[in-house]
């Protein structure tokens, strides 16, 4: 469920931060001016969630401060005009909580959407809401509910004003598809985005996805080829159909059990081997 955006190595997080990012400074343009313009004198509330809104352009942004400047508005303005904003911010908060926490990710995905929910409800600006349906697709897609994850994409889409936001979501469009074992619909938005967003980090994970048409587990990467076979033998022995692959690109040796017909079976596989190899996931 947590496999998000991996191809061939661990870069979950990296691309998450750089949606968040994406996220936050769109919202900088859009929401900041809409939030202080006219209120040099305004409540400390506004103008700390303005400046939570800026946390997002932190490589390391800090969400407790982004939660506690949400917090802070919606009891002295619970319905005041930058609600909305404080309600994404909330929820995004708490999604950023979910992929980090190994512990309760469930909880803070469905407290995440009910924020996002709220948000929806104070009738935000189109591209905020743009970007609160990308924040409830993000939701969604972390939940393994991908069907429902797509609509919610598509919802967000047409509004959605950086090309960054853009191409994040359509990559995950094609990830949902593949997921689902829509392998020819995943592949027309991997291209998609090859086309539409050339040169980025969404064009190099979609070019690594496509094509696909069975998962692995892949076990972990190693310098030699000794170790690698080593991996494999033990893991035959335990009945997983096991096999080295070269990785040209970083030079070094891939260890995968394989192929699986379904992303689900694939991450079954994981689960029961990850107590061993911790460095374990699904691919593509």
């Amino acid at each position: 469920m947590r496999e998000a955006d991996k191809a061939g190595s661990r870069g979950s997080q990296s691309a998450v931060r750089r949606i968040g990012r994406a996220v936050g400074t769109a919202l900088v343009g859009l929401s900041v001016a809409g939030i202080v313009a006219g209120c040099a004198h305004g409540p400390t509330a506004k103008e700390n969630l303005a400046t939570a809104y800026k946390e997002f352009d932190s490589p390391n942004p800090n969400y407790a401060q982004v939660a506690d400047a949400a917090d802070a508005y919606l009891k002295e303005q619970p319905t005041g005009p930058a609600a909305a904003d404080a309600l994404y911010l909330r929820g995004r908060a708490l999604e950023a909580k979910g992929q980090a926490d190994t512990t309760s990710p469930q909880k803070d995905f469905v407290d995440a959407y009910n924020y996002y929910e709220q948000a929806l409800g104070q009738k935000p600006r189109p591209g905020l809401a743009a970007l609160i349906h990308i924040g409830m697709a993000n939701v969604l897609y972390f939940q393994g509910r991908y069907s429902a994850a797509i609509n919610e994409f598509n919802l967000g889409l047409p509004q959605a004003e950086r090309d960054d936001t853009r191409a994040w979501a359509t990559y995950r469009i094609g990830v949902c598809e593949q997921r689902m074992g829509q392998w020819e619909d995943a592949d027309r938005q991997f291209v998609a985005v090859q086309q539409q967003f050339p040169n980025t980090p969404q064009a190099q994970q979609a070019r690594e996805k496509q094509g696909a048409r069975a998962f692995y587990v892949q076990v972990g990467s190693y310098a030699g080829t000794q170790q690698a076979d080593a991996a494999a033998a033990e893991l035959k022995k335990q009945g997983y159909p096991a096999q080295r692959f070269v990785d040209t690109a970083r030079n070094v040796q891939l260890v995968r059990v394989g192929p699986m017909p379904t992303y689900e079976a694939a991450a079954a596989t994981k689960q029961k081997i990850w107590g061993k190899y911790r460095d374990a996931i699904v691919v593509p």
